[in-house]
C-alpha cells in the first residue's frame, strides 16, 4: 500500500545544462524517499518539442511539453510572436498544475520556467528555483520574488545581482552520479581506446554544442599537442567532420592518440576522470563536473555569453585558484600551448589547484538539494 505520497514537478529545458542537474536531484530524492518509505510522483515539464523530452523519458519519467517564447534582449521578429506563445504556455501551466496539484515545483532555469513559475505564483503552489551561474539569469530574476527557496550554484558573495537573502541556500551545482562513480581505471582507459600509455591525456570540450573559438585554437595546435600528449577533442556536431577528416600533418602512430567526438554522452565520466588536463568553457555545469572530478583545467570563458555570466564564473574560479583562466579575446595558439605545456608538466601547480577545490563547492550538491527539499516540502 502506497503511503506518504508527494507530488513534485521539475521544470527546465532549452539545453542539457538545465536538464542534467534536475535528473541528478530526482535521482537523489528517489534514494532518500526509498529509505524513508515515501512514495513520490514525479512529472517533468519542458518545452514543446524540446531536446529534453527524449532525455527525460529515457529515465522513465512522465513528461509534459508546453509552448514558450524566449525572453530575448536583442532585436528579433520573434519578439512580436513570442509573447503569445508565453501566454499559451501560461494557460497550459495552469492546467498542468490544476490537474496534478503538486506539493512542490522545482525550476532549474531557461525560458520554459517563466510561464510555469508565474502560474505557480498565481495558484500559490510552492516554487523553488536553482541558479547555476554566479549571476541570476533573466528567468530566475523574474521568478525570484515568487520563490520559497533560491538554491545557488556559487556562494552568495560571488553574485553581482541583488539576492533576496532570506531565501537563499548555497547548494552548489548538481553533478551526475557517474562522475563520482567512474569505474574505468587509467590502465583500462588506455586499453579501451588504444592509446599510448606513455603520454598524458588532454581533454578539450566546449559544452554540448562545442566551442568554435576553442576549436580554431586547437586546430592550429593539433600536431604540436599530439606529438607529446593524447588529445581527446569534443568538437560539437557541427565541426565533427572537419576534425575527423583533417590530416593535421600527423604520422600514423600519433594519429591514434587524437580522438574526435562530435558529442560525448555516456563516456563523459571516463574522459573527465582519466584526463591529466582539461580545457573547457566556463559554463556552470562544466565547471562543476571538472571540480567534482578534481582535475586541473584551463578555462576559456565564452565572451558572448548572456549577461557575461561565464566571465563572472571564471573570475570566481581564478580568485579561488582552482583553474587557469585565459580570456578568449587576446588568446593565441602559442599562448594556449605554453599554458598547456606548463600546467601538464608542473605537478606543484596542478596539485595546488586540486587542493584548493576541497571547499569551493559542496561535494554532492544533488544530495544537498534533495535533503533540503524533503525536509521542507509540505
Amino acid at each position: 500500500m502506497k503511503k506518504n505520497i508527494l507530488k513534485m514537478v521539475f521544470v527546465g529545458g532549452g539545453t542539457q545544462g538545465h536538464v542534467s542537474p534536475n535528473l541528478a536531484i530526482i535521482s537523489e530524492i528517489k534514494k532518500i524517499a526509498q529509505k524513508k518509505n515515501l512514495w513520490i510522483d514525479f512529472l517533468y515539464v519542458g518545452r514543446k518539442g524540446g531536446i529534453e523530452k527524449e532525455i527525460v523519458e529515457k529515465q522513465g519519467l512522465k513528461y509534459k511539453g508546453i509552448f514558450t517564447g524566449k525572453l530575448r534582449r536583442y532585436w528579433s521578429w520573434r519578439n512580436f510572436s513570442d509573447p503569445f506563445l508565453i501566454l499559451i504556455g501560461l494557460l497550459q501551466s495552469f492546467l498542468i498544475l490544476i490537474f496534478n496539484r503538486p506539493n512542490l515545483v522545482f525550476a532549474k532555469g531557461g525560458f520554459v520556467t517563466v510561464p510555469f513559475g508565474l502560474a505557480c505564483a498565481l495558484l500559490q503552489v510552492p516554487l523553488v528555483i536553482h541558479e547555476s551561474d554566479s549571476r541570476l539569469g533573466l528567468s530566475n530574476k523574474i521568478l525570484q520574488p515568487f520563490a520559497k527557496r533560491i538554491y545557488l550554484g556559487f556562494p552568495p558573495e560571488a553574485y553581482v545581482n541583488r539576492l533576496m537573502l532570506s531565501k537563499i541556500f548555497f547548494s552548489g551545482n548538481p553533478v551526475r552520479e557517474e562522475i563520482f562513480n567512474n569505474q574505468l581505471s587509467k590502465k583500462d582507459f588506455y586499453e579501451k581506446y588504444g592509446l599510448n600509455k606513455k603520454k598524458k591525456v588532454i581533454f578539450v570540450f566546449g559544452g554540448s554544442q562545442g566551442a568554435g573559438a576553442i576549436n580554431k585554437l586547437i586546430d592550429q595546435l593539433i600536431s604540436r599537442i599530439v606529438k607529446k600528449y593524447i588529445l581527446i577533442h569534443s568538437t560539437g556536431r557541427e565541426h565533427e567532420n572537419y576534425f575527423k577528416e583533417g590530416f593535421f600533418d600527423l604520422n600514423e602512430k600519433d594519429r591514434k592518440d587524437y580522438l574526435v567526438f562530435g558529442y560525448i554522452g555516456n563516456e563523459m565520466p571516463e574522459f573527465l576522470n582519466n584526463a591529466d588536463l582539461i580545457i573547457s568553457r566556463a559554463g556552470a555545469n562544466s565547471v562543476a563536473e571538472i571540480i567534482a572530478a578534481e582535475k586541473p583545467s584551463i578555462i576559456i570563458p565564452l565572451s558572448s555569453a548572456a549577461g557575461d555570466h561565464q566571465k563572472k564564473n571564471a573570475e570566481y574560479l581564478e580568485r579561488k585558484k582552482v583553474a587557469a583562466v585565459l580570456e578568449e579575446k587576446n588568446l593565441t595558439p602559442d599562448k594556449l600551448w605554453k599554458e598547456i605545456d606548463f600546467l601538464i608538466n608542473n605537478k606543484k601547480a596542478t596539485n595546488a589547484m586540486i587542493k584548493n577545490m576541497e571547499n569551493v563547492f559542496p561535494r554532492n550538491s544533488g544530495r544537498v538539494i534533495a535533503e533540503d527539499i524533503l525536509k521542507n516540502v509540505k
